[in-house]
């Protein structure tokens, strides 16, 4: 997952609203029925022990029970490619949350009645184009052992929700999860249209605002991930309006897609720094047919300040 997208993956779930769909319509609605949504907290996300080893989990959210002082600990991780150890990482990120609740200053507004730490549920959100195959308990990832040694052994069940293993299965209507995941399976242009359509449909007016700003940023990091030139990205974050946004993202994935490289790294070219820059440069790539040179040539063109030296540093490459 490039950067940005993971990025906009946080900024999509820093929303409670994303946190409700997800709980209700991917986890359980039981539990959403019990939970405060407009009582959640962001916990910081980095600490540094006493032994100065820092922690960094995504996102970790305090969701406060209804009507009471009790809350839920939710950490959440964001992934493209399976990771083996992902439990023993959530093992870690949960017991490093529970040492800041029992920081001595805080101790006593963090903790439950009777001094117990708060329940946890630990959730990993999955877009990689293979299935999710690591173990969700973590005591699938130690030796087993017999006897009474077994007992001993940590235990921790983490939920991990594998957004393209959805596809196919009925999800729920107009929800935030139900939407990313369909994108993140079908990014064809109807598709993205009609995600669109239901978003502005169902989250008009300023109270909405940020809902939809965060599916804008979604959808330019996943269009970065797509491989689009970073100067021709620019002109897609300029656009105010979301339905131009979507309609140009998704013009610009279709026109990677159709034209060659050589092609689109000379546009690119073109919008830096100008028609003859980018007639020079396309002249000199009819000699090249190595796709990554081509590519590495592209990679020039952020870097670069003139275009003077994009072309003197591409005969280089």
């Amino acid at each position: 997952m490039s950067r940005r997208h993971d990025q906009s993956y946080k900024l999509l779930f820093s929303l409670p609203l994303a946190i409700k769909h997800l709980i209700r319509g991917f986890i359980n609605s039981d539990l959403a029925d019990e939970l405060d949504f407009d009582r959640m907290e962001s916990l910081a996300t980095e600490r540094t022990t006493s032994g100065l080893v820092r922690s960094q989990a995504d996102l970790i959210w305090k969701i406060h029970f209804k009507g009471s002082s009790r809350f839920l600990l939710l950490p959440m991780e964001f992934q493209s490619r399976t990771d083996r150890y992902m439990a023993a990482r959530m093992q870690y990120y949960v017991a490093v949350a529970f040492h800041g609740l029992l920081a001595p200053k805080t101790r006593h507004n963090q903790l439950a009645p009777g001094g117990l730490l708060p329940p946890t549920l630990a959730v990993t959100i999955y877009n990689g184009r293979d299935r999710w195959k690591a173990p969700a308990d973590v005591r699938d990832l130690i030796e087993p052992v017999g006897g009474w040694l077994a007992d001993y052994q940590p235990k921790l069940i983490h939920k991990a929700l594998d957004l393209r293993g959805l596809t196919g299965q009925p999800l729920p209507e107009r929800n935030v999860v139900s939407w990313i995941a369909g994108m993140e399976a079908d990014s064809s242009a109807g598709n993205v249209s009609r995600v669109v359509r239901e978003v502005l449909d169902t989250y008009p007016g300023l109270e909405h605002k940020r809902l939809r700003e965060a599916f804008r940023e979604w959808v330019l990091g996943a269009a970065q991930s797509w491989g689009i030139g970073e100067e021709v990205m620019k002109q897609v974050e300029s656009l105010k309006e979301a339905g131009m946004v979507y309609a140009g993202v998704e013009e610009l994935k279709e026109m990677a897609q159709r034209e060659a490289h050589a092609t689109l790294v000379c546009r690119q070219a073109r919008l830096k720094f100008g028609t003859d820059t980018a007639e020079r440069l396309s002249k000199l790539l009819e000699e090249v047919s190595d796709p990554e040179r081509i590519a590495r040539i592209g990679d020039r063109i952020i870097l670069c300040e003139t275009g003077a030296e994009l072309l003197a540093r591409a005969r280089e490459v």
